[in-house]
């Protein structure tokens, strides 16, 4: 009778399931929208993406996604048929014959949760699959019969869509393997440093026992391994679980041409697998071994650390980007010295030469005074520039002062266009995170101002382009003086390694304690900067503007201009009549923003102050609280002492502003 009454139960049970299970199926066929294979494959967007040069050329793969690590889908012909065989063999022995649901798996599932034994698994590939797919859908999440129901209708449905070479090719590239590693080729790569077609068996055998439980520790995968290939002797295995599980897994980089993904030379990322840039393969790969080569050079002068960029001259395309030179030859690998802000040091000085040209201050033939100058910045301060090797060689032309890179002629350049008008022109050509004016002082000539590699290219670059913040005759002088060895014989002599075989204007830098050196320069065709130093601001050794930067910079110019005309650079040639006596006016005394105090003990009219003027020229005026004090400036012209606030200014024939100077009377 017991019998009877639990085969009546156990019927009307089957009964109940059944109803429920078609009602269910039929609304869920209804409902279910599968995608296609092709859809699938499509949307696939693996963590690593290739990076494309200008011409399609992959360059390297970069991880862009966190939270998986998946590479390029794999086809189904491209994999071992000793991981095809033993997957089917351990995870859907019928997979070949049933339609999405293994009908006998599922019955001894289904009756070992109703006896209260073991559970077994039944889900099929296809089953498995449909999670895979809809992963962020959880109606296909196994926690109930009708969340069970939706899998099979799911999968039954599937198979009538797909092959079966379509599913077994759509999990193995979506099933998840072990931690972060999703998809095949990751997993073979990973842990064996090979694609999935060169699997041996025991390797395929741990990579499939990881599928059941991908986190469980080396043992449990190496004994679910040997269940899987019938070993009787599992120490092999064993081993190849240790040495492969314990360790974390290692996926190396296709290339290291490009140490940093940047923003800069992207031109389209739209595509799921691919960023296209602007760089070109040859030219990038030259200069990161370039690079590479001078810091072994450099490396015993305490040099680790480098930065390169080369852009197309006229349209400002970066054809290479070298951001650090890579792993094993940076500190750090991961920073961007082209985006870096570091002081710019006499790099800044053409930019001070061109806004004199500008403003018609200065010319190239114009005469400036490289001497020791005592130059007051402030109550109580003094500046002292001097020059790079200590020398002073007098009166000296501009071409010579900038082409040699003299310090003294640069601040006295500075103080007669003044640091506001270079200010503004530095912010006209896009430089960031400027101070504010009169922050930097007569320094600002000699380069005490942070700037990146990546603002000095392109401000250099706007001595060549036709829309220019430069006039014509600006953008001429300072390719004629910077292209010319004869202004560059001073400090670098006639024949140095600035020197090419065709015209190419060049400027180096050195910042303050020899952190760091700059090299940048260009034709019409490339513009090329260089900065080499350290990341962490430590100084190099007796690094010169020749010895850092410079070796790249020519070794890459020269290779960007394979058949340029053999010819000497042009020399910037002189007026052949006198030249005019042109030096810098300023006034020297009293000192901006000096307190003066009035003497009880002396008659009034006799205490007057003297207004010193250094090198003044025919034309010249000086004001006095913005009323003429002189109608020609003289080089002392007294000033009777009143109590109050005064400013004194200096003016050239045209009516520019020379020189001004406030001070306080007490």
């Amino acid at each position: 009778m017991r019998i009877g009454r639990f085969q009546i139960k156990k019927r009307y049970f089957i009964l109940v399931v059944a109803v429920i299970f078609l009602m269910t199926a039929t609304t869920t066929w209804l409902k279910t929208d599968l995608a296609s294979f092709e859809q699938v494959v499509q949307n696939y967007k693996p963590s690593d993406v290739w990076i494309l040069d200008r011409n399609d050329y992959p360059m390297e793969s970069i991880r862009t996604r966190s939270e998986q690590r998946s590479l390029d889908w794999v086809k189904l012909s491209e994999v071992s048929p000793a991981f095809k065989d033993l997957l089917v063999e351990t995870e859907d022995q019928r997979f070949y014959l049933h339609f999405g649901v293994d009908v006998l798996a599922l019955g001894k599932a289904l009756w070992q949760r109703i006896s209260g034994h073991s559970l077994r698994g039944a889900s099929t590939l296809t089953m498995q699959l449909v999670e895979l797919i809809n992963d962020k859908n959880n109606s296909y999440r196994r926690k109930n019969i009708f969340q069970k129901i939706n899998q099979i209708v799911a999968a039954t449905k599937l198979e009538l869509k797909w092959s079966k070479e379509q599913i077994l090719e759509a999990y193995i590239n979506l099933v998840s393997f072990r931690g972060e590693l999703v998809g095949l080729r990751a997993a073979t790569l990973g842990y064996f440093e090979k694609n999935p077609s060169g699997l041996v068996q025991d390797e395929a055998a741990l990579l499939v026992a990881l599928l059941r439980s991908p986190n469980a520790a080396s043992d449990v995968v190496a004994k679910r391994a040997c269940l899987a290939l019938k070993l009787s002797d599992c120490i092999e295995i064993q081993n190849l679980a240790n040495k492969i599980l314990i360790k974390p897994y290692h996926i190396a980089r296709t290339r290291s041409l490009v140490p940093v993904l940047s923003k800069y030379f992207i031109e389209n990322q739209n595509s799921k697998n691919v960023i296209k840039t602007s760089l070109s393969y040859q030219i990038q790969q030259l200069t990161i071994r370039t690079l590479q080569e001078q810091l072994r050079v450099l490396k015993n002068q305490n040099v680790n650390d480098g930065a390169a960029l080369i852009i197309e001259t006229q349209t400002g395309r970066v054809v290479a980007y070298v951001a650090n030179a890579g792993e094993g030859f940076s500190s750090a690998n991961q920073i961007d010295g082209i985006q870096m802000r570091r002081q710019a040091g006499s790099t800044i000085k053409p930019f001070v030469y061109a806004t004199a040209f500008d403003w018609n201050l200065l010319q190239p033939n114009s005469l400036l005074d490289d001497s020791a100058a005592d130059i007051s910045v402030s109550e109580g301060r003094v500046y002292h520039p001097r020059n790079y090797d200590y020398i002073f060689r007098g009166l000296v032309s501009v071409g010579d002062a900038l082409g040699s890179s003299m310090n003294v002629p640069a601040v006295r350049a500075l103080q007669l266009v003044g640091e506001i008008r270079v200010l503004d022109r530095l912010r006209d050509l896009g430089f960031q995170n400027l101070q504010q004016d009169e922050y930097y002082g007569p320094s600002l000539a000699l380069g005490a101002i942070d700037l990146s590699l990546w603002e000095l290219a392109h401000g250099y670059r706007q001595f060549a382009i036709k829309d220019s913040v430069f006039s014509e005759s600006t953008k001429n002088s300072i390719f004629n003086i910077l292209a010319s060895a004869e202004h560059r014989r001073f400090t670098f002599g006639m024949d140095s390694l600035l020197t090419l075989s065709f015209p190419a204007a060049v400027k180096t830098g050195t910042s303050k304690d020899m952190r760091d050196n700059w090299c940048i320069g260009w034709t019409s065709e490339f513009t090329v900067a260089v900065w080499v130093g350290n990341f962490n601001g430590d100084p190099m050794w007796n690094v010169s503007g020749l010895s850092g930067a410079a070796p790249v910079w020519r070794s890459l110019m020269s290779a960007l201009h394979p058949k340029a005309p053999q010819t000497q650079i042009t020399k910037y040639e002189e007026p052949a009549e006198p030249l005019p006596k042109r030096t810098i006016s300023r006034i020297k005394y009293p000192a901006p923003d000096m307190f003066i105090g009035i003497d009880p003990d002396i008659p009034k009219h006799l205490q007057k102050l003297p207004i010193e003027i250094e090198n003044p020229q025919k034309g010249q005026k000086l004001y006095f609280n913005n009323k003429i004090l002189s109608e020609e400036a003289t080089k002392i012209t007294l000033w009777p002492l009143k109590k109050g606030k005064h400013s004194v200014k200096l003016v050239n024939h045209k009516g520019v502003e020379l020189d001004s100077v406030s001070i306080e009377v007490r």
